[in-house]
């Protein structure tokens, strides 16, 4: 995989790390994350381009004119010998995908990644439950775990359901429990709208304390639940 290194830059390796970190990327996101606040869209198109043409990113399009990158074999082999063929988001994973990743950016935080997570947090993790969608956030001086919840346009009361399901799979494992009762657990809902916001809240109220359970508002998600693939 030496060869595929090869003209790299430093952008470049931030970008494969993007897509690899939440999975899809897009040209905004990437822009947002990767490129100077004065960089036209399509110099990063531009750019992009290049990486799929070398094969280390795969492009798919999106019906009203939208597309996201993926990575490769080709790409993922540039930092492990043994690289997996990666999945393709769904229709339903993909929303999920985006919205965390929009969450991420406009917050300056990082997706922990699965491998990352079991890594270096092994007593907070179970096989076969979800370790994907952490983040590291400060509040108030405190570092505190957070779980990013994508609400695909649920009633208020199923999402109450949910987040209880989600903190009863954690209370078996003592270190998590600890992290909980110490206030050092969040889990935040990301909802497409104000009003839906505002129904979640009103149905969670504090009756998971002492864990904070918030919920925010990704405007784009509204219409990343209606995109399709070509």
């Amino acid at each position: 995989m030496k060869k595929h290194k090869r003209y790299l830059n430093g952008r470049d390796k931030q970008i494969l790390a993007f897509i690899t970190r939440y999975r899809v990327g897009t040209n905004e996101l990437l822009r947002e994350h990767c490129f100077d606040d004065d960089t036209g869209l399509r110099n990063v198109d531009r750019v992009l381009r290049r990486l799929e043409e070398r094969k280390l990113i795969r492009r798919t399009e999106l019906d009203e004119g939208k597309s996201y990158y993926t990575m490769t074999r080709r790409g993922l082999g540039l930092n492990d010998e043994n690289p997996r063929t990666p999945k393709l988001p769904t229709e339903q994973t993909l929303p999920v995908y985006l919205a965390i990743a929009t969450y991420c950016v406009e917050n300056r935080l990082k997706r922990l990644t699965k491998e990352k997570f079991v890594e270096d947090y092994p007593e907070l993790t179970r096989p076969g439950k979800g370790n994907g969608n952490y983040t590291l956030v400060e509040d108030d001086g405190v570092i505190k775990l957070e779980l990013l919840v994508v609400d695909r346009g649920g009633a208020a009361h199923r999402i109450r359901t949910r987040v209880r399901r989600l903190i009863a799979q954690r209370k078996g494992m003592p270190h998590f429990v600890a992290l909980m009762q110490a206030g050092k657990f969040r889990i935040t809902v990301l909802t497409a709208t104000s009003e839906q916001q505002w129904k979640i809240l009103r149905r969670i109220g504090n009756s998971f304390d002492p864990i904070e359970v918030t919920a925010v508002v990704i405007p784009a998600l509204k219409d990343l639940l209606m995109l399709r693939k070509k």
